[in-house]
């Protein structure tokens, strides 16, 4: 070893560049996640998440009852539930079928209000996340916080909804065009991936605009994309391997008796929210890195023009 950095052919810069890059911009968010306390935060985010899930249930529940789009809401918790590790729906699946049947005697009550009070206050456990990605040291008012989250709230409830009345619809959808192009029943799987990724897109949407709106940073939507883009793949990874790893290798009813449900739901929740906070990093160091080659460029261009100044008008 002589110590120096090896020589990239020419030939493969253009490609070795943006894999540097990458490769930088990746490692600066994992310090930066392991120095911002970012696993403090993340449980903090599933404790939040569990104690805000129930609410915002039940008032996604009375919504859709409202406007006459219950089953639209019933269809998301089944999607929900479908989408999540088996071991973990288990788990949710009573409290959230108890949710469901309970009748509902109108949206303005105290309990509903309530419920969208504390289901708000999971995207303030998220804001504070994303607030620490990005160093950002002044944290808006707390009553405009407030508001946003519950403005966010309500509007995630009615896009829930939309999403799923496009869901119910799907079927007859899929009907028609079998019908007017005559797709023959071989391609019916067609149908099952384009569900699976107008989730994933949904979920993509989601984390787009949790990462540009609770930040109190300034941001440009481009800014957000590849972190959401890296949130979305691993949570979808991670949940995949976190079924694997508890079928085959975890046994928490052995240690936990019968909390051993709840305990594997907060570890998933866990999981994800450092998944989530993973992605932010990512597009913080990605933003200072960014404004940093900027900086650099602007300086080598007014430092250019300095020296053209000082070498004085070219002579006749």
């Amino acid at each position: 070893m002589t110590g120096r950095w090896i020589r990239i052919p020419s030939r493969l810069q253009p490609v070795a560049q943006p894999v540097v890059f990458a490769g930088k911009v990746l490692w600066e968010a994992i310090v930066h996640f392991a120095n911002d306390n970012s696993l403090i935060l993340a449980g903090y985010i599933a404790y939040m998440t569990l104690f805000a899930m129930f609410p915002f249930l039940i008032f996604l529940t009375t919504v859709g009852g409202v406007i006459g789009q219950g089953e639209a809401a019933t269809r998301f918790i089944e999607y929900l539930l479908s989408s999540i590790p088996s071991e973990v729906a288990v788990t949710l699946a009573p409290s959230i079928n108890e949710i469901m049947e309970r009748p509902r005697t109108g949206l303005m009550t105290v309990s509903i209000l309530i419920a969208l009070w504390v289901a708000s206050s999971g995207l303030e456990a998220l804001r504070s996340a994303l607030n620490e990605a990005y160093n950002a040291e002044q944290y808006p008012a707390i009553w405009k916080a407030r508001l946003q989250s519950l403005g966010l709230t309500i509007l995630f409830t009615f896009g829930i909804i939309l999403s799923m009345i496009s869901i119910v619809a799907g079927p007859f959808i899929w009907s028609m065009l079998e019908w007017a192009l005559i797709i023959p029943s071989f391609y019916g799987w067609l149908y099952s991936v384009s569900r699976y990724v107008f989730g994933v897109i949904v979920l993509y949407g989601i984390v787009v605009i949790l990462y540009f709106i609770l930040p109190n940073r300034s941001l440009r939507k481009r800014e957000v994309f590849p972190g959401a883009a890296l949130a979305v793949g691993l949570w979808i990874g991670s949940a995949s391997l976190f079924s694997v790893y508890l079928s085959n290798m975890a046994s928490y009813s052995v240690t936990y008796g019968s909390l051993g449900g709840i305990v594997v739901t907060l570890l998933f929740f866990y999981v994800s929210a450092c998944i989530f906070i993973f992605g932010a990093e990512v597009n913080a160091a990605l933003r200072r890195r960014t404004v940093a080659m900027r900086a650099h460029a602007s300086a080598e261009r007014a430092e250019a023009a300095s020296a053209a100044l000082a070498d004085g008008p070219p002579r006749g």
